[in-house]
């Protein structure tokens, strides 16, 4: 192969960490958006004021999304010096990118529990964001050690 194919390659690993984590944003974002509107919902039928603080948990997945961009980027100067290592590049941007999809799935439907929980019960907010943080941990540990695997 020459060198442009490997670059494109390699590049399709970068895409992938991106894309890969932006889908499992969405649809952790998605899953606890579903469970705020319903607490608000229930919130609104007893007369109640709806917890804005809720939008916390919606948002938590969408970090997932800026760990797949900055290894996306991080393939990508790699690449460009080096684009003979493309199947190692697309390796890790697939499965970089598959481990940070899942942790953003279940943050966002850890979050959805914790929308359904402090929405009846208006407690334990600092206890549901220590559960998001360790989901969170996952796809941190993904990006980070995907890197290394590539450095």
């Amino acid at each position: 192969m020459d060198q442009e194919q490997l670059l494109t390659l390699a590049k399709l690993g970068a895409v992938a960490s991106l894309g890969l984590a932006a889908v499992g944003s969405a649809l952790g974002c998605g899953t606890a958006g579903i469970a705020a509107i319903g607490a608000w919902k229930k919130a609104y039928l007893k007369g109640k004021n709806a917890l804005f603080t809720l939008l916390i948990f919606v948002g938590a997945p969408i970090a997932q999304t800026i760990y797949g961009m900055l290894l996306m980027m991080y393939i990508l100067n790699k690449s460009a010096a080096n684009p003979a290592n493309w199947a190692a590049y697309l390796g890790v941007g697939i499965f970089g990118g598959i481990g940070m999809l899942a942790s953003a799935w279940y943050v966002g439907k850890s979050a959805a529990n914790a929308c359904n929980a402090l929405g009846e019960t208006g407690k334990g907010l600092v206890n549901y964001l220590m559960v998001l943080g360790v989901g969170e941990t996952v796809a941190l540990f993904v990006m980070v050690f995907s890197m290394m695997l590539v450095s």
